[in-house]
């Protein structure tokens, strides 16, 4: 168990990315708390492995909400070693009809509660002298996409993912990005169904794109964060891993 002992926050974890990211971490053996919008205690009761497991309801969003979260976590634990930033929003959007409000919300959710998590959690893993950091970035970042606000957050989150590796780096902490392709989740999913074509023809559409021809699942994303989280990626930090069978071929 390469992660024994270890506690790790995963935030958007009820279901789809994030929920995989648990289910790697616990089996693992890595303590696992789970943070969501929505209960994930039933979620949670099904990880694997031997190490404990929590589940909170947090709108990550709400800054006094994540000081609630950070101090349950670390009044139980002590300190968080692994923290997996996945929580994200990501209503269509665009210039002619976007809100400030649903702007700022977008920004809340998928950016500021980054800096929220880490922040708190920074001081013990430089105290250990061990720390790994973890967002959930997008290919969409790369891609001609007219989806506005989310666009633009996750190419924040790759730029804050960066800045955050070169500030921790020399605490022993890494800071690394995850940038999936289309991964059939509910969420996905149910966004698609509410604006225009069908799921099979979005998922075929990008299939066709990849080197790798066939779905994305989330899986594929929780073995990248389980090399991304070891001790074998202890060299790796600032980098944005595009995980999308191939669909990307330069980095940025």
């Amino acid at each position: 168990m390469a992660l024994d002992g270890k506690t790790a926050v995963v935030t958007g974890a009820a279901r789809g990315i994030g929920y995989a990211y648990c289910q790697r971490l616990a089996a693992d053996g890595a303590n696992v708390v789970a943070v969501d919008i929505e209960d994930p205690t039933a979620a949670v009761r099904e990880l694997p492995g031997g190490g404990d497991k929590l589940g909170l309801v947090c709108d990550v969003g709400d800054p006094s909400r994540v000081d609630t979260a950070v101090g349950t976590v670390l009044d139980r634990y002590g300190r968080c070693d692994i923290l997996v930033n996945n929580a994200g929003v990501f209503p269509f959007t665009d210039l002619d009809h976007v809100t400030i409000e649903l702007w700022r919300r977008v920004q809340a959710v998928n950016v500021e509660a980054i800096l929220l998590f880490a922040r708190a959690f920074a001081p013990g893993m430089r105290a250990a002298g061990w720390g790994r950091i973890v967002n959930t970035g997008s290919g969409i970042t790369l891609m001609q996409n007219r989806d506005l606000a989310y666009m633009t957050s996750k190419g924040t989150v790759h730029a804050l993912t960066r800045a955050l590796a070169n500030e921790l780096g020399d605490s022993g902490i890494t800071v690394n990005a995850i940038a999936p392709g289309l991964v059939a989740t509910d969420g996905f999913l149910g966004r698609v169904r509410t604006n225009g074509p069908s799921t099979e023809e979005v998922i075929a559409r990008m299939t066709a794109m990849q080197t790798i021809k066939r779905p994305s699942v989330p899986a594929d994303l929780g073995n990248a964060l389980a090399f991304l989280v070891s001790d074998d990626a202890d060299f790796v930090t600032g980098q944005i891993l595009h995980v999308d069978g191939g669909v990307t071929r330069t980095g940025a």
